[in-house]
């Protein structure tokens, strides 16, 4: 995520992560079709293609990521209007202040967020 994050910078990037509940088995890279700094729409067919490929392998959508190339690490009030998966795991990437980039979580359901950990497994 990180690479596809600093490939697109300044614009933000975005893409899925597919497996069982709870456990990202894969990283879906989708191209943001604004090419904007300050918010993304994900390319269709390449959603559709993520979401085809995660139900023939029997799993779920578990987390929608994006990035804040200039921004806090915090959802947005268009992120919160435009969560429309609250079972979802929204992860946002941006630049830490040590250097590099870090990531959070949240659950976003009906204008409500709340933190959620991240465990990083090798």
């Amino acid at each position: 995520m990180v690479e596809h994050v600093l490939r697109h910078s300044p614009e933000e990037a975005c893409g899925l992560l597919g497996g069982p509940p709870e456990r990202v088995e894969r990283v879906y890279l989708i191209e943001n079709t604004r090419h904007s700094p300050y918010a993304y729409s994900m390319d269709t067919r390449q959603q559709v293609e993520a979401m085809l490929d995660m139900e023939a392998a029997g799993w779920d959508v578990c987390g929608i990521f994006h990035s804040h190339p200039a921004g806090p690490p915090v959802p947005s009030q268009t992120d919160v209007e435009q969560a429309y998966y609250p079972d979802t795991v929204y992860v946002i990437l941006s630049p830490a202040l040590s250097g590099g980039w870090g990531m959070r979580g949240f659950q976003i359901e009906a204008g409500s967020v709340k933190e959620v950990a991240l465990e990083i497994v090798p």
